[in-house]
């Protein structure tokens, strides 16, 4: 079997937000935008990294890491044809009730409407 991660890999290192300061960062400089689901905050930045908030008011532990696999999955599908830059996504408590699918469009449509896919594909995006 080769050492070589699979493609679509979300990359626990490699794209990981870190440490608190860095979602701090991203808190108080970053551009916000909303959703009924979910808010995505954005920096740019030369290299990709991505974090995912899901808060303790979002209901149970069990509920909180589905919606975090949810997004880390939605985002992996998505990252390729994003711009580089820091991203956090904070789940509202209205995903907790809300199918995958329904939550898997408010992540493109979020990411179309902050303009973070690259120039080739927005065309395709729309």
């Amino acid at each position: 079997m080769t050492n070589t991660p699979h493609p679509y890999r979300l990359g626990r290192r490699e794209f990981s937000l870190g440490k608190n300061r860095n979602y701090q960062y991203v808190y108080r400089k970053g551009k916000s935008f909303a959703s009924r689901y979910m808010v995505l905050i954005y920096v740019p930045a030369r290299e990709m990294k991505v974090g995912f908030s899901v808060s303790s008011k979002v209901g149970n532990a069990v509920c909180r890491n589905r919606l975090r696999r949810y997004f880390k999955e939605d985002f992996r599908m998505l990252r390729s044809r994003m711009k580089e830059g820091k991203y956090v996504f904070v789940a509202r408590q209205s995903a907790k009730d809300a199918p995958h699918g329904v939550l898997k469009t408010h992540m493109a449509s979020l990411i179309r409407r902050a303009e973070l896919f690259k120039q080739a594909d927005s065309h395709e995006a729309s």
